[in-house]
């Protein structure tokens, strides 16, 4: 999509300059096959001033497209000084446009906290990194929903679409399955821990070193009925301290709510077996 945009930003800037570029061309290709005579001068002039009016109109075309982008510059940069003058930020420039979570969020981080409603898609995606991050020593923890008829049928009228307690039952079986997966990667040297939450939370987390100086959070705001995706934010502890502890001790108090399962013999059983 963004190629196709960039080409068509292309032809628009260089339109008349091609134009020129074919028109003369194509005079320059006829008159090697069939030369003029003299009795063709006046339409050889003629297209002679089309290619020169061409050329006079490119350089304005291309004047007005560059001021009308220096334009648009100085008024993004006029508003976005407004905006920090006056302290308020536009949703679109707080919220993240996508959730910019890959495997380089982790590929350092020696702890890392992740919730969700049942993770099934970050555990799978982020199965192999998180493998990495035992081996070096890492503590992980995930936290999902406790998987009781209540809290699923509450979810149920949370979520779009037809869904059933089973469906949401499974998915989350298979998040124990994969975490305990994870945890008998080879090499394991961290610590990974599932803890099943027994309520439904207000927000999800993917917390990194919180107790680091290069501690940072993104904050996964959850919807209502809706297959749109949830509005999502960062925090890091160099920039935003106190809303980033705060969040911090979000997690820490969900965390003591949850029945936890540990897998620290993973590895040995795995091993047994």
């Amino acid at each position: 999509m963004l190629k196709l945009r960039a080409f068509f930003e292309y032809l628009l800037d260089n339109v008349f300059d091609i134009a020129t570029i074919l028109i003369a061309g194509f005079l320059v290709i006829r008159q090697q096959l069939q030369p003029s005579a003299i009795t063709d001068f006046s339409e050889l002039a003629t297209w002679v001033l089309a290619v020169l009016g061409l050329i006079a109109v490119s350089g304005l075309w291309e004047r007005n497209r560059r001021l009308n982008r220096i334009e648009n510059l100085a008024k993004e940069g006029r508003d976005l000084i407004l905006r920090r003058l006056s302290g308020k930020a536009r949703a679109s420039d707080f919220f993240l446009s996508d959730k910019s979570i890959s495997d380089k969020t982790f590929s350092s981080a020696d702890v890392i906290y992740v919730s969700g409603m049942t993770l099934t898609r970050t555990t799978r995606e982020y199965m192999y990194v998180w493998g990495q991050r035992l081996i070096a020593g890492a503590t992980i923890r995930v936290m999902i929903l406790e998987s009781e008829n209540s809290l699923l049928k509450e979810l149920i009228l949370r979520s779009s679409g037809e869904t059933t307690v089973d469906y949401w039952k499974n998915r989350l079986q298979t998040v124990q399955s994969v975490v305990s997966y994870i945890a008998k990667t080879p090499g394991n040297k961290g610590k990974i821990e599932l803890g099943f939450l027994p309520y439904i939370p207000s927000y999800g987390f993917v917390i990194v070193d919180p107790d680091e100086q290069n501690g940072h959070c993104f904050i996964e705001m959850y919807h209502h009925e809706s297959a749109k995706p949830n509005p999502t934010f960062e925090l890091s502890r160099t920039d935003d301290s106190e809303w980033f502890q705060f969040f911090k001790e979000q997690f820490e108090t969900m965390w003591k709510s949850c029945r936890v399962e540990n897998f620290e013999n993973a590895v040995e059983t795995h091993k047994g077996g």
